[in-house]
């Protein structure tokens, strides 16, 4: 991190440069980089946290996706819990938390554990799952996908207890909205697995290493996690079966810890 900054410090680096729009956000000018804000993610792919010089006569700073991983979640504030309360608190929300962030949590940790089930995305772990203070879970790092995975025995679905105990726990109200979300969520995508089939098929051809390895089977794969042999009861009853095993999975969270030993050394 430190070497990152001082190149981005550099006379001819990117701290000053000619007001320009913010490719993912074209309304804002940016006109520089901001050195000691930058931060780079433990991840596979290195992704960055870039604090933007907004080109504005007010001078407010921009922040790219101002996130933490969970694993420094729990390492900082010991649960995600902790860490909203510290952010948003309200004694009149669940578990001191305000309302609308704890929704946000639950919402968004079910709309990618079931889209990165179906996707078959590789390599989760807690380092690669993002948390922002309003509630908002996400994953980085796609590096493998179609279920492709570096570590063995991984589970179906990246969804720890940590994750479940920043919900308040198996038996809380809020766990339960947050498996209902996820069947809803698994029933409209099968709704339309024609059309995000055909889409991949479309996809055959591109240079992604994953399809590209066998670009005849990455229909198939995707087809198969939609189970599209079920109806939507019996669809439900299976998602149900394919959380239940996630959670319980004991391999993967020995893998979990090796991981963090591997990140703490290479400190």
């Amino acid at each position: 991190i430190e070497r990152l900054r001082q190149i981005l410090g550099l006379p001819d680096g990117l701290s000053e440069f000619p007001a320009m729009p913010l490719p993912l956000a074209p309304e804002i000018m940016v006109c520089g980089i901001k050195p000691d804000s930058a931060y780079m993610f433990k991840s596979a792919l290195m992704p960055l946290r870039l604090t933007f010089k907004t080109a504005e006569l007010n001078g407010t700073d921009y922040t790219f996706i101002e996130s933490i991983s969970v694993a420094a979640v729990l390492d900082g504030e010991g649960s995600v819990q902790n860490f909203f309360r510290k952010y948003n608190s309200d004694t009149a929300g669940p578990y001191g938390i305000k309302a609308e962030v704890m929704d946000t949590y639950i919402r968004s940790c079910a709309g990618y554990c079931v889209i990165s089930y179906i996707l078959g995305i590789g390599d989760r772990h807690l380092d690669n799952l993002m948390l922002m203070t309003d509630g908002h879970l996400f994953h980085i790092d796609f590096g493998y996908i179609l279920g492709r995975d570096p570590k063995p025995f991984a589970p179906p679905m990246k969804l720890t207890k940590e994750m479940i105990e920043g919900m308040g726990g198996a038996t809380s109200a809020e766990y339960k909205k947050f498996t209902s979300n996820c069947y809803n969520a698994f029933l409209i995508l099968r709704r339309s697995a024609n059309l995000i089939l055909n889409l991949f098929n479309l996809m055959t051809t591109a240079n992604i290493p994953d399809i590209a390895a066998e670009p005849d089977k990455c229909v198939a794969k995707i087809e198969e996690q939609f189970r599209l042999d079920l109806n939507e009861e019996e669809a439900v009853a299976y998602l149900q079966t394919v959380i239940n095993d996630s959670v319980g999975a004991l391999f993967p969270q020995m893998v979990e810890q090796i991981h963090k030993y591997m990140q703490y050394w290479r400190k």
